[in-house]
């Protein structure tokens, strides 16, 4: 086999991208290949600069590297560069031993600007080689140095001018993301992509449901027509430009671009620009889907996957330890399992219990509490306002401590401590604003009787048995959503007996508790107690004892009862011996 002349070809900005970029760098090095019998092979770096040596860690030059340290790439291979400058424009030292250390590997570079081969024995032979080559990283890292000033004074006079109301495009700091069109001048403001804007509505629309990055790349791809996927995109199996890349979805999830702003860091400095970009989404919305990402703790794939209705909301709490509840699945069954027990990290012993039964009895709760917070209760408008002022009040006290320390950086202040509590303090913020929404939501759906009604609807057509018994049913996502917006937790444990003990507590501290029962002739059921405020009912959903009781509580007790029987009037009511373990 021929030996291989490989040429590296690389660029770091959209102005080089062209093909007369890419043809400069190809056409002599496909000649040099030629005239010596050598196998023509490119490796392309596209969009990557050597300033900082993003290069030779994370492109196609470090893999390339470290190919030929495994041995997979013969070290007696070629490497043919434009310039020394393709390679790394970082300081003469750092330079300086990635070139001697490519030469260590065995490989011969040749630069087409002046013809120069280099190789481990002509650099030991010849100093004045060694000296040239010192030269010119040198001369590179000065240029990239008087670059990066010059662009950085041009971005802090922008800033001034984005900070002044003015419109910008500050192109010397940093790329926009793909759902942005940064094509115009320096003075004109970015705005939406004309193709891409739609994809990244959609992504977050469909993230803020539960969706994961994995199921929402899918769906992109499969709509290519409304979806194109951006230039570069490139998904396992396929060619570029043919599919969504998860990795780009996630990305975009994290990146604040998506409510606006712009983060520019400029010699240590961070510059934070408040509604530099269209925002795809509110602050309040970007912040829910950090807190949808961290809770929906669903592993993604091709193969469908288990969906709790329960688990990762960081509201399943085991009743005899306090810790939380997770869960394994079984030929399509899944059972709740003590967490500290199955680790061994409390006294508790591991225990599991039916997810079927445990869902089964989450949904008279559930219905409950959506029908509370979908009507509203009267009696509590009052407090909901004091809550969402006390929110507010919060908030802005979080942002004047953020404003306080990004003024102190500026100043010159004791920057990695200032940087640590500026993170803490966005974290922080990230969770306020949550609460805040959730309360905004609550409020705001005590208006609209349309709304509420079609809404009402659209959640109960959601409940059917097949929902309960496929646990790969993707509608479960959007009942988790649900879950996670009206309950505030929900307890397992076991009594004396082995008879287990279900409580479901809402938003409203109403609490909805089962209870397995066994009667002196040794027959099982069980008790179900809701306790809302002074009001209790006492009794089993399937025997007359519990209809006398419950007609004899006030009538709007009894009509959640009637309203809540009638919506799971399909499903069959849970089983007493569920309610007791085996051991």
């Amino acid at each position: 086999m021929a030996t291989r002349l490989y040429s590296y070809v690389r660029w770091s900005t959209d102005k080089q991208s062209g093909n007369t970029s890419l043809d400069r760098q190809t056409d002599k090095a496909k000649a040099f290949a030629s005239l010596h019998g050598l196998e023509y092979v490119q490796i392309l770096d596209a969009g990557i600069s050597a300033f900082r040596g993003k290069n030779t860690t994370q492109g196609a030059l470090a893999g390339f590297i470290e190919a030929v340290k495994a041995g997979a790439i013969p070290n007696d291979s070629y490497l043919y560069v434009e310039n020394l400058d393709r390679l790394t424009r970082q300081d003469v030292m750092t330079a300086l031993n990635l070139f001697t250390g490519l030469l260590s590997l065995g490989l011969t570079i040749v630069t087409g600007m002046d013809g120069k081969v280099y190789s481990q024995d002509s650099v030991k032979n010849n100093v004045t080689d060694l000296m040239m080559s010192l030269f010119l990283f040198s001369r590179a890292n000065e240029e990239s140095l008087t670059k990066q000033k010059r662009a950085h004074e041009t971005a802090l006079k922008l800033i001034d001018r984005h900070r002044a109301g003015l419109p910008v495009n500050i192109k010397s700091a940093g790329s926009a993301p793909w759902w942005i069109d940064a094509s115009m001048g320096t003075y004109e403001a970015v705005k939406p992509h004309p193709v891409h804007w739609k994809a990244a509505q959609k992504a977050v629309e469909l993230m803020l449901e539960g969706w994961g990055c994995f199921r929402v790349a899918s769906y992109l791809t499969d709509n290519p027509d409304l979806y194109p996927p951006p230039r570069g995109n490139r998904g396992k199996g396929k060619k570029r430009s043919e599919c969504w890349a998860v990795a780009n979805l996630k990305a975009m999830r994290s990146n604040r671009a998506l409510y606006g702003e712009k983060v520019i860091t400029i010699d240590g400095v961070t510059h934070r620009l408040s509604n530099y970009f269209p925002a795809v989404c509110s602050q309040t919305d970007f912040a829910r889907l950090q807190d949808v990402a961290c809770s929906n703790r669903h592993k993604v794939g091709e193969v469908r996957q288990t969906i709790t209705l329960l688990s990762g909301l960081g509201l399943l709490r085991c009743g005899h330890c306090g810790g939380s509840m997770s869960f394994f699945s079984k030929e399509g069954r899944i059972r709740y399992v003590c967490e500290t027990g199955k680790n061994k990290t409390s006294a508790c012993r591991v225990w599991s219990v039916s997810g079927l039964l445990v869902e089964r009895c989450l949904l008279a709760p559930l219905i409950r509490g959506y029908m509370d917070l979908m009507m509203g209760k009267q009696g509590k408008r009052e407090d909901l306002t004091q809550a969402i002022e006390a929110k507010r009040g919060e908030l802005n006290g979080i942002e004047s401590q953020i404003s306080n320390i990004t003024s102190a950086i500026t100043m010159g202040g004791n920057i990695p401590a200032l940087v640590a509590s500026l993170q803490a303090l966005e974290h922080t913020k990230s969770g306020v604003l949550v609460e805040l929404e959730r309360l905004a939501q609550r409020q705001a759906l005590q208006d609209g009787k349309d709304h509420q009604l079609e809404s009402m609807v659209d959640f109960y057509e959601l409940l059917t048995p097949d929902l309960l018994e496929d646990t790969t049913d993707e509608r479960r996502l959007k009942v988790r959503e649900v879950v996670r917006a009206v309950v505030r937790s929900v307890t397992l444990s076991k009594g004396p007996d082995k008879a287990l003990i279900l409580s479901y507590e809402l938003q409203d501290k109403t609490a909805y508790v089962y209870t397995g029962t066994l009667t002196a002739e040794g027959k099982k059921g069980y008790t179900l107690e809701v306790v809302n405020g002074d009001i209790q009912i006492n009794g089993t959903e399937d025997n007359e004892e519990a209809q006398r009781l419950i007609g004899v509580i006030q009538d709007a007790e009894q009509e959640y009862h009637k309203a809540i029987s009638k919506i799971l009037a399909g499903f069959p009511a849970p089983v007493g011996s569920h309610f007791f373990g085996k051991r």
